[in-house]
């Protein structure tokens, strides 16, 4: 996992709840150590937008960590 620049995370089925959102995790740049994520309200899509890695609760954090 550690040698792709960009990882599909789509089929993992990684979420986190913030506020009252839910937000799915897509992809995660690993040069630049940010995340495409997609947000949910309600069950329904509000937008596509991206976050950086330091913003991760620490549970998902452990399951990307690009170090290993």
């Amino acid at each position: 996992m550690a040698n792709k620049k960009i990882i599909d995370l789509r089929n993992s089925n990684l979420q986190f709840l913030q506020k009252d959102e839910t937000i799915k995790l897509l992809n995660f740049n690993t040069e630049k150590m940010n995340l495409e994520i997609a947000i949910f309200k309600n069950d329904s899509f509000v937008k596509n937008s991206t976050m950086v890695f330091a913003h991760l609760p620490k549970t998902l954090k452990a399951k990307l960590n690009p170090k290993k």
